[in-house]
């Protein structure tokens, strides 16, 4: 069984193609089962996403390729998005729309009290922040809005040390993950921006593997994501190097959501 449930398009303003593009392809590498997952619009804070205006055409885009290639490949509803407590409603609508809900927590907060600050994984650079990013993902992972979460060990993309506060922050992911029965993904395009941009580094962007060293410990899923922009890369070297990476760790790998 060949299958992706990560996958972005034009929309999001900083990848190429549309849906049935991966369609294409995904039917051409022989997939029985396809994700589409943009970054889904905000009412506030991230506005490198898909426009609130775009939502209903992305949507009904699916819908025609599902119509169309139905019978050669299975098409799934999705988004990837950030969590904010204050928009639950809007979580609520979209579980309607939608066959599953990525995830993908770049942005974080710090306390309750701090509502209007909002900081980012990319720049993450103390223990103090990774171990806040963790409990935010925790309570993001137990509100049960979303139905697996995207590159979960973002947090060591800058930070590089692993420290007691990264082990801390993996169990507190990870007992999140495991008591929602959430599965967590090895994600393909931290090995691809890796090769891309970073060749000195001795270790992929992420996955990072001491994080999922401690992710085996538990009873949790994992899933493989291409979390490609570019429907040329989708079944690429990186995504099958993610599944090796999986594999090697003996980690408990689904290959559908459904």
């Amino acid at each position: 069984m060949k299958t992706n449930f990560h996958t972005h398009n034009y929309r999001c303003g900083h990848a190429v193609g549309n849906v049935e593009d991966y369609v294409k392809v995904a039917i051409e590498e022989g997939y029985t089962e396809l994700g589409i997952s943009d970054h889904a619009p905000l009412p506030a804070y991230y506005f490198d996403r898909m426009k609130m205006e775009d939502l209903e055409n992305y949507l009904e885009e699916i819908e025609k390729s599902q119509n169309k290639y139905g019978k050669q490949i299975k098409i799934y509803k999705s988004l990837e998005i950030e969590y904010f407590p204050e928009f639950q409603s809007y979580y609520d609508e979209l579980r309607n729309k939608l066959d599953y809900i990525i995830l993908g927590l770049h942005a974080f907060r710090k306390n309750e009290e701090d509502k209007n600050k909002i900081y980012n994984a990319w720049t993450i650079k103390n223990e103090e922040d990774i171990i806040f990013y963790a409990k935010y993902m925790a309570e993001a992972i137990k509100t049960g809005n979303f139905d697996y979460v995207a590159h979960p060990d973002l947090y060591m993309i800058n930070y590089r040390k692993w420290t007691a506060a990264c082990v801390e922050a993996a169990h507190i992911i990870c007992k999140a993950a495991e008591e929602m029965d959430l599965p967590l993904e090895v994600n393909a395009n931290g090995i691809r921006k890796t090769l891309e941009r970073y060749p000195e580094w001795d270790r992929y962007m992420y996955p990072y593997k001491e994080f999922w060293e401690i992710v085996r410990q538990y009873n949790i899923r994992t899933i493989i994501g291409s979390d490609t922009h570019n429907y040329n890369e989708m079944e690429d070297e990186p995504m099958e190097m993610a599944r090796k990476f999986a594999e090697e760790l003996n980690l408990k790998v689904i290959e559908t959501m459904f």
